[in-house]
Order: C-alpha cells, then sequence, then structure tokens
C-alpha cells in the first residue's frame, strides 16, 4: 500500500513539474529578457538600498544595457499578437519606441559607468535615470495586464 502511496504521489509530482516546465517554455524571448532586465535593475536598488559597494552595480548595469541594445530585434513587426504587454503603437511608433530603447541603452551604459567611479550617491542618480527611460518606454508602449 505504501509503495502505491508512493508512485502515485510521484506522479503527481511529475505532472505538477511538467506544468511548471510547460509554462516557463511558453514565454517569449522578449519575455525572457524583459524579465532579465526587471532581475538586473532589482539587483541594482537592492545594492543602492544596503549602501553599496558602488562596483557591484557595474555587471548588472552592464546587462541592461546589453538587452537594451537587443530591444527592437525583441518586438518583430506582425508580434504584436503575442500574449504579452505590448501595444499596437509599437509598430505605429517605430521611430520612437527605438529611440527609447537606445535611450535605457545609454542610460545604462553610463550607469556602469558611474559603478566604476565607487560612488553610491552618483550610481543611485544614475539609476533613476535608468528606471525613468523605462518608464518612459512603459508608458507609451506597455499595457499592464493582470
Amino acid at each position: 500500500m505504501n509503495r502505491v502511496k508512493l508512485l502515485i504521489g510521484a506522479a503527481a509530482m511529475v505532472a505538477a513539474l511538467g506544468g511548471v516546465v510547460a509554462s516557463v517554455a511558453a514565454e517569449t524571448p522578449r519575455q525572457d529578457a524583459m524579465k532579465e532586465l526587471g532581475k538586473n535593475m532589482k539587483a541594482i536598488k537592492d545594492l543602492i538600498g544596503a549602501g553599496g559597494p558602488a562596483g557591484d552595480a557595474a555587471a548588472p548595469a552592464q546587462k541592461i544595457a546589453e538587452i537594451a541594445a537587443k530591444i527592437p530585434s525583441l518586438f518583430p513587426e506582425g508580434s504584436d499578437a503575442a500574449d504579452d504587454e505590448a501595444k499596437a503603437t509599437i509598430w505605429q511608433n517605430w521611430d520612437d519606441f527605438t529611440a527609447k530603447a537606445k535611450a535605457l541603452e545609454d542610460a545604462a551604459t553610463m550607469l556602469a559607468s558611474a559603478a566604476g567611479g565607487g560612488d553610491i550617491a552618483t550610481v543611485g542618480a544614475q539609476f533613476d535615470k535608468v528606471g525613468g527611460t523605462c518608464g518612459a518606454c512603459h508608458k507609451e508602449y506597455r499595457e499592464k495586464k493582470n
């Protein structure tokens, strides 16, 4: 009887894990990139909140810049039907959208440079600029879903 319970429990766990793997696999490359961007933003925010060290912000800032450089390629024309938060206005205002992605890349590159200076206050000020570039794009081109 214990063996049957063990097998049923194992089958239930495999089914549950299969659902988790399927939901993770269902994410698009742009969703993955945006989650990675958010993860790096959080790492820097936490670092600033802890008071440093400022240099530790360089790697996540550089990762944000790398992702930002790829943003236009993550939104190919016709991908507005994807099940994510992208508004159709992205493709109607493509030049503005790509300019906002470039502004994020530039701000993140400056943040990585600021991190090399060793001053956490400077990192914090530049981090606010990076956040502003994210917000400017989200305000225009992201439809927040529940």
